[in-house]
């Protein structure tokens, strides 16, 4: 074969004829790399999105601020309120049932039987006084969790019980994240059960109740279940009865969420859910600044 009488091959690029419909890539845009201009329009959307991205960041962190403050608020109300009803209210009863005791040991042995029964009548009324006001301090103390969440809340469901003669069932896992579970998330399921049990025994005619403790991977949820007459549709989206904000702002100060719906067959499902990664210690106990 003569190679000398073969055509010299072209060793130029080759130039293919452009898509119709599809422009050329202008030169500055063949390289590996691909940058929109600061003028593109693609651009000023990334940059909106973005920049929204940070703001519901930040309303959600004011949030859970105020849910914060709300809940410490409330927290520091309760003990005080307890300190009065304790130290003031306790000593007049107990004047007062001194007071009592007094006069039927010098009651004269002729005195009408009358007295006898109306001054009788007054110490038991006394002493329901003294028991009631023992509870709602008890209520409104900060619990201690040395024994374990759980144990606690049973202890005071238990209570519940003997008191309000309603059928509660409770429901916990054996779950060692439980018995490390912190004071702030521990604190908050607590008083979600108090206010929820509450509303039970004050306005839903209730024969039964259920409290039960999930937890998995991601959360720990509290379920407060009864079957009583519910709550209408209207005051769960209100939310300022029943102590609903109260239990809301607890949730999602923690960063969590709180859900009232109506349970079925009848009464009322409240389901607070808190994120393992959520607690801040201290919380409940932060001191109320710039109030």
């Amino acid at each position: 074969m003569n190679l000398s009488a073969m055509a010299p091959l072209d060793e130029s690029p080759i130039r293919r004829a452009p898509l119709r419909g599809v422009s050329s890539p202008a030169p500055e845009c063949a390289g590996s790399s691909f940058a929109l201009p600061s003028s593109s329009p693609y651009s000023a959307l990334i940059d909106a999105k973005l920049e929204g991205d940070r703001q519901i960041q930040r309303l959600t962190a004011r949030v859970q601020e105020l849910a914060a403050l709300l809940a410490a608020t409330e927290e520091r109300a309760r003990q005080a309120l307890a300190q009065d009803l304790h130290d003031e209210t306790g000593a007049a009863l107990t004047v007062a049932n001194l007071a009592l005791a007094r006069a039927e040991h010098w009651l004269p042995a002729d005195a009408p039987a009358a007295l006898g029964d109306a001054l009788r009548q007054a110490r038991e009324a006394l002493a329901d006084v003294s028991e009631t006001s023992h509870r709602i301090v008890e209520g409104l103390q900060m619990p201690t969790f040395d024994a374990g969440f759980a144990s606690v809340l049973d202890g005071w469901i238990e209570r519940f019980r003997a008191r309000t003669a309603i059928s509660v069932d409770f429901s916990c896992p054996a779950d060692a994240r439980l018995e490390r579970l912190s004071h702030d998330m521990s604190l908050a399921l607590f008083r979600v059960t108090q206010e929820a049990l509450g509303n039970v025994a004050r306005h839903a005619g209730a024969a039964r109740a259920s409290v039960k403790v999930d937890v998995d991977r991601n959360d720990v949820t509290l379920t407060v279940e009864d079957d009583g007459v519910g709550i209408s549709a209207a005051v769960r989206r209100k939310g300022g009865r029943f102590g609903l904000s109260g239990m809301r702002a607890r949730c999602e100060a923690l960063g969590g969420s709180l859900r009232v719906v109506a349970a079925k067959p009848a009464g009322t499902s409240v389901r607070a859910r808190l994120p393992w990664t959520a607690a801040r210690p201290g919380l409940f106990a932060l001191s109320v600044v710039n109030a």
